[in-house]
């Protein structure tokens, strides 16, 4: 879990020390420490960690109890659960759009694309079945039934799809050993 970006823009000429007290108190953030454990922990004197912190104090990133030195991430300004949601959802997305550019390559990891969103549709499709069946939400002017019958064909279509991936990879594994390499080539 890294440091808020604007923290790090905002602080970006501070050096190691500074931003290893920003981690520890940003890490713990539902924890109070005094200005000595700070100093034993990152191995300062209580001076040097009592200037990084009044700056992050004056900056408002750090709370400090009135007449204690004790110190606290200022949840009210950046709270850590929203950095590791964002950076959450960010991963999730840069990854699946590289697994899907990677497998869109090729005939196989298409087949195996395309069998998969299937088979993800067939589940929607299922639980708008439960739950109109249900009554859990509004009723449909479409009936239940007719939300499996699509959703078991998207399936079932998946996993055939799925099934002709590998079959896909062995015939052009096949067929690349047959035929020549020059035979797509113009001639010059």
């Amino acid at each position: 879990m890294g440091l808020p970006e604007q923290f790090e823009d905002e602080f970006d000429e501070k050096g190691e020390k500074f931003f290893e007290i920003a981690e520890i108190l940003f890490q713990a953030h539902n924890r109070q420490y005094t200005q000595s454990e700070l100093a034993e922990r990152i191995d300062r004197s209580n001076q040097t960690v009592s200037n990084h912190t009044q700056e992050m104090v004056n900056s408002g990133w750090l709370e400090r109890k009135d007449d204690q030195t004790t110190f606290a991430w200022n949840t009210g300004v950046h709270h850590p659960s929203a950095t590791e949601g964002t950076t959450a959802i960010k991963s999730f997305y840069v990854d699946l759009w590289g697994v899907i550019r990677e497998h869109s390559k090729t005939a196989p990891g298409t087949f195996a694309l395309l069998g998969f969103v299937m088979i993800q549709a067939s589940i929607v499709l299922f639980a708008f079945y439960i739950g109109f069946s249900l009554h859990i939400t509004q009723t449909s002017t479409v009936p239940p039934l007719l939300y499996v019958a699509i959703g078991l064909g998207s399936f079932l279509t998946g996993v055939l799809v799925t099934f002709l991936s590998p079959i896909q990879a062995i015939v052009n594994g096949f067929a690349l050993r047959v035929l020549p390499d020059d035979l797509f080539q113009r001639e010059k």
